[in-house]
């Protein structure tokens, strides 16, 4: 009697019990973060700059609130060192979609910032590259852009904070005014687990100080400057604090004077 062959039917369920764990897998990657704020949609591209060698590798998340999070690796070079970028997305019309978003050394210097324009009719990108020097100082490349995976083991950086308490900073150069950064302090209070001491500072002579004893609650820190009526909150994440103003624009106005706020991007820095 002839035997029959099971071998063959075994390694076709094999195959297809694969492709369809790629494709579940290639699902769950597309699926929206959870994160301390509300869920993220994260967002991956490989870069060109134009008329030079340099390439990036670009992933970051956007929260619900529009605040973008991630790494910029300039994979072009032999160190391939992450640098950590923020930004916001805007809204233009036409259906066109702008992320804004800064390059931030580990000191919390910022070394160049970028726009990542997206068309969300036909999802032609388009962007541009700069670095911080001044006029014709400045370099500038344009980026010829394509999106890409999601890189494994990346994201989760909106998740909650392991210790709260720390240093968080960012800064700027202007080419008049000079350092134009800030700096965030978060200190334990002696038998107190939930109020904490906050402080703000930023080097630009318009803007306030803040500096009070405020709760932490819902994954938040909620202040206010009571003599002109300004509101803030201070959202302390993994390793960065967003600060973003709460109050209407005008109230902005009558503290700091026109377009200034307390509205910023601070990495953790070591003490």
């Amino acid at each position: 009697m002839r035997q029959q062959n099971t071998d063959k039917p075994m390694r076709m369920k094999t195959r297809k019990l694969t492709a369809l764990l790629v494709i579940a897998a290639a699902l769950l990657l597309a699926l929206p973060a959870v994160a301390q704020s509300g869920t993220v949609t994260r967002h991956a591209f490989t870069a060109k700059f134009q008329k030079s060698k340099i390439v990036v590798s670009i992933w970051f998340e956007e929260s619900d609130e529009g605040d973008l999070s991630g790494e910029i690796v300039y994979t072009s070079s032999k160190k391939q060192t992450p640098f950590r970028i923020f930004g916001s997305v805007v809204n233009l019309p036409g259906n066109q979609r702008v992320y804004s978003l800064s390059e931030y050394q580990a000191d919390g210097s910022i070394s160049g910032t970028f726009h990542i324009k997206r068309n969300l009719t036909d999802g032609r990108l388009t962007g541009k590259w700069s670095d911080m020097g001044f006029g014709s100082k400045q370099r500038t490349y344009t980026m010829r852009l394509a999106t890409a995976a999601f890189p494994q083991g990346k994201g989760g950086t909106f998740a909650a904070p392991s210790e709260l308490s720390g240093r968080y900073s960012y800064d700027r150069v202007d080419e008049v005014k000079g350092h134009l950064g800030g700096t965030v302090e978060i200190n334990r209070l002696r038998g107190s687990t939930e109020k904490m001491e906050v402080n703000i500072t930023k080097n630009d002579p318009n803007i306030a100080e803040f500096r009070e004893c405020l709760f932490y609650r819902n994954g938040v820190f909620k202040g206010s400057l009571s003599d002109c009526g300004y509101s803030f909150t201070v959202r302390v994440f993994s390793d960065f604090v967003r600060v973003r103003t709460t109050s209407p624009t005008d109230r902005t106005y009558d503290c700091f004077g026109a377009f200034t706020t307390l509205d910023g991007f601070f990495l953790r820095v070591a003490d």
